[in-house]
């Protein structure tokens, strides 16, 4: 993986407030280079935020661009690792966020402009085009778009090929089925959205309602089913609660239980954040009885370097999730990578639910040769048709 490591000279960092996905205004840092070169940055957002992540952050941009120049670092030379490295220092100072929104507008005047970068780099680039985790169907108490009652915040189809012409396809195939088949359903409200359900109160539903469009499309064979599950969310005391269903409680060994039935009766090819943070002894028990079944570490990890590597060595999961503000600088997110793919995890990156427009998640897919990308539902979600483009851009796939 490359970083452009020449030095650099900031100029000046500055900062507006821009909306996001979610109509609110973050901050937007813009970084200027005494060559001439500028980059932005800005934050996606989590709507399921894991323990590890700020929950809120009181400091004023003001105050952020205060220290910058206190530091000196307009002085100084630096490369991208030194930039980060003071980054990492603030983290709880400045929020995840921020600091990630710095990291990347540093990255993105340093290596401006990026396709005559990523041109430069081609030769040791890996082009490969990602396989695309397709977003279908939307549970929990933030359910969108094809939202389905579910106690699970995610259902996705994960093509077992790699042809990406035919996944686009088929997604857009399998979006049109999907809504004609969602509106015979009826419908009932959660946190104030309406959701279609099915006879029964029972996540089971969404899984036989995924099945039955794959086999009207003929794509049974063809896909994978996913859960991002997002656990840590259903933990209530010792137990977890299936509020949205049916109100049941499950302990640990009753939930491991659970998820090895649905494993084994539906095919599930991989699983997100199946149990809380902190539930170690879950995830170790489900980790090494599959073989069919990928378990799959997101807010369990966070992006953080170090608690992938101990999770793989304790053998909680067989891959993790990707998301560059959780690492909180691009340095880190490399790590990231490197780590889960040093330790024999299958790293899959994704985008945060309220988003803005940066395709960099797509870059940092190809930079760092990761297999498997989370994409949101095309026709509603038009920051992933970006990131697909720009995927597309960088790869020079032949969509004919």
């Amino acid at each position: 993986m490359h970083l452009n490591s020449l030095p650099q000279q900031v100029r000046s960092v500055t900062c507006r407030r821009i909306l996001n996905s979610h109509v609110e205004f973050t901050n937007e840092f813009t970084v200027e280079l005494r060559n001439g070169n500028i980059g932005i940055g800005a934050p996606p957002e989590g709507e399921t935020i894991s323990v590890y992540e700020d929950r809120s952050t009181t400091v004023k941009a003001d105050d952020i661009l205060a220290e910058i120049r206190h530091a000196r670092l307009k002085e100084e030379q630096v490369t991208q690792a030194d930039f980060d490295r003071f980054l990492q220092t603030r983290l709880e100072k400045f929020g995840r966020n921020n600091c990630w929104a710095l990291s990347l507008a540093f990255f993105n005047a340093s290596n401006s402009p990026i396709h005559r970068f990523w041109a430069a780099d081609r030769e040791e680039a890996i082009e490969v085009f990602p396989r695309l985790c397709l977003n279908v169907l939307n549970g929990g108490y933030h359910a969108y778009t094809n939202p389905v009652l579910s106690d699970f915040h995610e259902y996705l189809l994960v093509p077992k090929f790699d042809n990406a012409k035919k996944a686009i396809i088929d997604h857009a195939n399998i979006q049109q089925a999907i809504r004609e088949n969602l509106v015979l359903q009826e419908r009932t409200y959660v946190n104030q959205n309406a959701v279609y359900r099915f006879r029964s109160a029972d996540n089971r539903g969404c899984l036989i309602f995924l099945q039955k469009v794959l086999d009207q499309l003929g794509l049974n064979h063809d896909y994978d089913l996913m859960i991002d599950a997002s656990a840590g969310d259903l933990q209530v005391g010792q137990g977890y609660k299936f509020s949205v269903t049916d109100g049941s409680v499950r302990t640990t060994d009753r939930l491991h239980r659970y998820w090895s039935q649905l494993i084994e009766e539906y095919g599930i090819g991989f699983l997100e954040d199946p149990f809380g943070e902190n539930d170690y002894e879950g995830w170790r028990m489900l980790a090494n009885g599959q073989s069919k079944c990928k378990i799959i570490g997101d807010n369990l990890y966070s992006s953080d370097a170090k608690r992938i590597e101990q999770g793989a060595r304790n053998g909680y999961t067989h891959g993790t999730i990707i998301k560059p503000n959780q690492a909180g600088t691009v340095s880190a997110v490399l790590r990231a990578i490197e780590t889960s793919k040093r330790f024999g995890q299958l790293a899959i990156t994704s985008h945060r639910s309220i988003s803005t427009e940066s395709t960099f998640l797509a870059l940092l897919t190809i930079l760092g040769g990761v297999g498997y990308i989370k994409i949101g539902p095309l026709y509603t979600d038009y920051s992933s048709v970006m990131r697909l483009n720009e995927l597309i851009r960088l790869t020079g796939v032949n969509i004919e």
